[in-house]
Order: structure tokens, then C-alpha cells, then sequence
């Protein structure tokens, strides 16, 4: 009994040990995601009501972008696509909803926010950034590389469309639920991409991130980039666009 004890708690350390490294290896992977076609157009009112949204998979559990390490701040994501539209929704968790900001292409990042990255041609530096926060504002930037935006006032898109639920208040006081966010980004937007439509097999570089400021700051990431830096785009995920139709 005495050599078994320590036999025993070696083999219980050496398994936690393995879990720790699994989950932090897992943690590093490039997601993929692949994307359904939607038959219908999505209808962009922030509710997530559309029938196709509960056939679309959801995307896996956002982590701590500096660590990869899982976040008490839920976070659920899909995506679907058309000939049109490349469509995401986000729902967020959230007991106290809080942002300021009500004019386009203001610094959203500064407040709580959900965020959208597309690199079509990880060939090309070029990618779009998609910010939305709870008061419906919304920032879409195109950068020609790593952090050199164009000027912001200069690139809207003009057919982008987004809209947010809320089931609380944005008064930055506890009690709220949570809050829900439609984007759809015109697929004539995405220049660089090989195939307009895309065609089923294309995969885009692509990353999902929210900001979470009250109660407790957090940065949360699809594919964390392990820096304090969402602009990685090495480090971002994939979407495979499939023949998954879904109505």
C-alpha cells in the first residue's frame, strides 16, 4: 500500500498535466468554420428570428484572446451566405450592457463591441474590420495592411446593413440578459476574393471578437491571437463556404 499511494498520485498528476496541455494545444489550433448557404435572405433586424439561423452551426466557444483560456462572458456566433451577403450573428451574454458611442466610425473598440475580420486572400495584406456595439453604431474600416486603415470617413460600405436587440438597458447598471447583433456584409465589398459569389470548397480567413468592459474587461476571440493585438491575421480562422443548403 505504501509504493501503490504514490504510484496513484502520480498517475492523478500526470493526467491533469495532459489536460492542461491538450486544452492550451486546442486552445492554439486554427478554427474552422464551415459556412451554410441560406435560401432565403436573412431579414437584418438584430433578432436572430430567422428560421435558417437555428439550422446554421454555431461557431465554437470564444476564448481570452491574450491566453486562450475560456471566458465567463458567453458568446454565441453563426454565420450563413447567399449570392449577396456574407451574414453574421452574435449573442452576448451580458448583465450590464454599456457603450456611449452613437456616430459612425467612431473608436468603438474603446467601449463594449462585437467585431468582425475578413481576409478573403491571405495572399493580399488587405482586409476588412467590422465593428458593432450595443447601440446599434456601427464602424467598417478597409485596411490595405496591418493597421493602415484607409481614412475612415472615406470607405462605408453602402450596402452594408446591421441591427442590435437589447434585453436590458445601455446604462452601464447591472440586471441585463444579454444583447443580439445581425450584420450582413455585401459580398461585392470583399474585392480580393478569388470567387464572387464563393464557390463551394473557397475558404476566407476570417476572425470574430467581442469587447467586454462592465462588470469586468475582457477581449474575447473566435481565434485567439495570444497578444494584446486583434490585428494578427496569421492567427485568424478559416470559413470553408459549402453546398449546405439550408431554408
Amino acid at each position: 500500500m505504501i509504493k501503490t499511494k504514490p504510484s496513484l498520485l502520480c498517475i492523478a498528476v500526470g493526467m491533469v498535466f495532459a489536460t492542461v496541455i491538450a486544452t492550451s494545444a486546442q486552445s492554439r489550433d486554427l478554427p474552422v468554420y464551415e459556412v451554410s448557404r441560406t435560401a432565403t435572405p436573412v431579414k437584418v433586424d438584430g433578432k436572430l428570428d430567422d428560421v435558417v439561423w437555428t439550422k446554421a452551426a454555431r461557431f465554437r466557444d470564444f476564448r481570452l484572446n491574450l491566453d486562450g483560456s475560456p471566458s465567463a462572458s458567453k458568446t454565441e456566433a453563426k454565420a450563413l451566405y447567399d449570392d449577396n451577403f456574407l451574414y453574421v450573428s452574435f449573442r452576448c451574454s451580458d448583465n450590464n450592457i454599456w457603450a456611449t458611442f452613437k456616430r459612425r466610425d467612431e473608436h468603438l473598440w474603446e467601449e463594449e463591441v462585437v467585431e468582425v475580420f475578413i481576409q478573403a486572400d491571405p495572399q493580399q495584406r488587405s482586409y476588412i474590420e467590422l465593428e458593432v456595439n450595443p447601440l446599434g453604431t456601427m464602424l467598417d474600416i478597409y485596411l490595405l495592411d496591418i493597421r493602415k486603415p484607409l481614412h475612415y470617413e472615406s470607405w462605408n460600405s453602402e450596402k452594408l446593413k446591421w441591427a442590435v436587440q437589447l434585453f436590458g438597458t445601455v446604462d452601464g447598471k447591472d440586471g441585463d440578459k444579454e444583447w443580439t447583433c445581425e450584420i450582413a456584409l455585401p459580398m461585392e465589398d470583399i474585392v480580393t476574393a478569388g470567387n464572387l459569389p464563393p464557390r463551394v470548397g473557397d475558404r476566407w480567413r476570417l476572425n470574430l471578437y467581442r469587447v467586454e468592459k462592465l462588470p469586468t474587461p475582457a477581449l474575447l476571440a473566435w481565434s485567439p491571437t495570444f497578444k494584446d493585438d486583434f490585428h494578427i491575421p496569421s492567427r485568424f480562422g478559416e470559413i470553408v463556404f459549402t453546398n449546405d443548403l439550408v431554408r
